[in-house]
């Protein structure tokens, strides 16, 4: 498959193209992001550092890679005592979860685990499926996420106050974000009107207004508004720093044989992964190594390597069970995830043939 010759975005994707160098125009207008710097963190945090309070930060953790060192930035290197919070989304993996207690343990930092009873979330992606499966996998794409980005916040939001905590600090980079590529194709469902009038939609309505006006009420907006600081805005989001540092003095691990260390903390992440692919023609593990290879964090041919074994990996029979096991019907998964060609074997009759 012909890519960009500087990053791996695939001739496949949607809205992309490439010069007469075969350079693809994400490289072309690319300018490196320049973090903030440690010591503007450092004034940032000034007064939580001055408080005597048990705790005086809190910091949201998926078990996954970034998160965990967001952790041990504020604990050992700042020298904050923060509390982990984690939003039970339902779908942790197991690696995610024994790097939560892990990481947890080895820090000595109390881990806040915040979860429904109800299954909520596994409940809010199911009916999200069914509600947007026929108008394609793009508009499925979009909103999957929804649910644990809500979680994380409420979770966070929640227990900084109980707590009385004022400071969250937040490990997702713009290093990894795919914001420049969906900027570049930013469609809007010609199905809007239609998406607003399925039944299933007023429920998931309800939630987001639940979440919008916790978010006022507690939020950086809101007139006791916490403070909310995104750790690689100031520091250089560095994937083998990150991960020498979290596997050796942490514990921290991915499952055996994972081909990546990004995202091992999320069991819907193969679906988003296929289904971005059915709408863009790119993935989006390709979306995020492109990247980290046009910020010279990541080896191309090493980037290549790796999605090469996601790719060869990926079991159609076990998306399509996997949303099953979450109470989607198989009609609502055929409108986006066709079934695997079963060829059965033909028989022949051999006759001998006379010279």
């Amino acid at each position: 498959m012909e890519r960009c010759v500087k990053c791996i975005m695939p001739v496949t994707a949607k809205g992309i193209e490439f010069d007469e160098k075969g350079v693809c125009q994400l490289c072309n207008e690319y300018r490196e992001y320049v973090p903030k710097g440690e010591q503007a963190l450092r004034e940032e945090i000034q007064s939580c550092l001055q408080s005597k309070a048990e705790y005086n930060c809190i910091v949201p953790v998926s078990g996954g890679r970034d998160s965990a060192y967001a952790l041990y930035y504020a604990t050992k290197v700042l020298g904050l005592r923060p509390i982990a919070v984690h939003n039970d989304n339902d779908f942790e993996t197991e690696a995610a979860n024994r790097n939560l207690e892990t990481i947890t343990k080895r820090l000595n930092v109390p881990l806040v685990r915040v979860g429904t009873k109800k299954q909520l979330s596994k409940k809010i992606v199911a009916e999200k499926f069914k509600m947007n499966a026929p108008f394609g996998a793009q508009v499925i794409v979009a909103q999957t996420c929804e649910a644990c980005q809500f979680g994380f916040e409420s979770a966070s939001y929640n227990t900084a106050r109980k707590s009385g905590i004022e400071l969250i600090i937040w490990g997702d980079s713009q290093d990894e974000s795919t914001a420049p590529y969906h900027k570049l194709v930013q469609d809007k469902p010609p199905t809007r009107l239609r998406r607003l009038l399925s039944p299933a939609a007023l429920h998931l309505f309800a939630y987001k207004y639940y979440f919008h006006c916790m978010k006022k009420e507690y939020g950086p907006d809101s007139p006791y508004g916490l403070k909310e600081i995104h750790l690689y805005d100031y520091i250089r989001w560095d994937q083998r720093v990150i991960v020498d540092t979290i596997q050796e003095k942490l514990g921290w691990s991915v499952p055996d044989g994972s081909p990546t260390t990004w995202r091992i903390d999320c069991t819907l992440i193969p679906v988003v992964n296929y289904l971005t692919e059915q709408a863009y023609g790119v993935s989006k593990i390709e979306l995020g190594f492109s990247n980290m290879v046009r910020s010279g964090k990541m080896d191309r041919d090493d980037a290549l390597r790796r999605i090469d074994m996601i790719k060869r990996n990926t079991d159609i029979d076990k998306l399509r069970s996997f949303l099953g096991t979450i109470g989607i019907a198989e009609s609502a998964i055929d409108k986006v995830i066709a079934r695997p060609v079963q060829i059965k074997p033909v028989s022949m009759e051999v006759q001998e043939l006379s010279a």
